[in-house]
């Protein structure tokens, strides 16, 4: 099965990336559960502990994605190759505080770019500040190179680590917190 077959409704669109509504189809039939099976790809997330498989990818779909009111989840659609190549969300979205946490992850190999993933990340931000009121974008990572990314590229800020506080690699790891006050329009 190509991703051609599976149908990819847009909900924001960039230049070089779509940012996709997913459906249980594309939870079905894409790629996107087993990104959670590969070891690199979840160096830096706090996830790679249990296996994956399309039927869990798609309870967590049903649970989690559609019927959580409090996260906006996409898929970063290639536009050129017409493929799903990741996915990136906003999470715990508090509309009396205005606040929300921003993740994702580049999840086809072949894809991973500092432009798809800009590119994503600028669509969806754009989309809280402008369309949800969000007044603060927070994040957090197990690398300290993706918290200065989102300082260096985005306009965030560190906002301090968590000493120790995730187990992965076989230690505990730092998590390192950033995020981003929205007084007016977004870069």
């Amino acid at each position: 099965m190509t991703d051609q077959e599976i149908r990819y409704d847009v909900f924001l669109k960039g230049d070089v990336v779509d940012l996709v509504c997913l459906t249980e189809e594309i939870a079905e039939r894409s790629n996107w559960y087993n990104w959670f099976n590969d070891e690199e790809n979840m160096r830096n997330m706090q996830k790679h502990y249990f296996p994956n498989n399309r039927e869990d990818q798609v309870k967590f779909f049903r649970n989690e994605v559609s019927a959580n009111p409090s996260k906006l989840q996409l898929g970063i659609f290639h536009k050129n190759d017409q493929v799903l190549i990741g996915i990136i969300a906003l999470t715990n979205i508090d509309q009396l505080n205005r606040k929300c946490e921003i993740a994702g992850l580049i999840g086809e190999t072949k894809y991973k770019s500092i432009t798809y993933w800009l590119e994503a990340n600028r669509l969806l931000i754009r989309h809280a500040v402008d369309s949800l009121n969000m007044h603060k974008i927070c994040g957090a990572s197990l690398a300290k190179e993706i918290s200065q990314f989102y300082e260096r590229l985005l306009g965030f800020q560190s906002e301090g680590v968590l000493r120790q506080d995730v187990f992965k690699r076989g230690s505990f790891q730092d998590v390192y917190l950033f995020a981003r006050i929205f007084e007016s329009e977004p870069n």
